[in-house]
């Protein structure tokens, strides 16, 4: 036992001459920085299980004339906010129902849709669900990171 605690000092001091003679550490430094830029794109807001149903669109709330088959959706009043045309107008979101997923316009207000609800055109509806269906509920985000 005395003889093995006499070798502690001995590997001490073999460590120690052993990094004065370049046997150092390496250290990786910044392999884990952040990457500089804008990241706000993959921290928008993500609606999950809004109510979305169809509606005839025409003159929207927004000031354009749109057609059935257009890609556009009437906002909920809370998110359209105030004004003609509500800060919200020509807004992309990105939509996604029973694993489709596309893109469409806000052109048009929905004070009947519940909170984070949309109102979806025709066509619209129809590339995610029967009109039968009614109603569906999805999952979508302003593509500007918005809320």
């Amino acid at each position: 036992m005395l003889f093995s605690l006499a070798l502690v000092p001995l590997a001490l001091a073999a460590s120690a001459i052993a990094a004065s003679h370049g046997h150092k550490r390496h250290h990786a430094h910044g392999v884990a920085k952040r990457a500089r830029g804008d990241v706000s794109h993959t921290l928008a807001k993500r609606f999950d299980g809004a109510r979305w149903s169809y509606y005839d669109v025409g003159n929207g709330a927004c000031g354009s004339n749109n057609v059935a088959s257009d890609f556009i959706v009437a906002l909920n009043t809370p998110q359209y906010g105030d004004g003609s045309p509500g800060p919200n107008c020509f807004k992309t979101i990105t939509m996604t129902y029973n694993g489709k997923t596309t893109q469409a316009t806000i052109m048009d207000h929905c004070p009947g849709c519940p909170d984070t609800g949309l109102d979806l055109s025709r066509g619209l509806f129809d590339f995610f669900a029967s009109e039968d269906t009614g109603i569906i509920y999805g999952t979508w985000y302003f593509n500007d990171g918005g809320e």
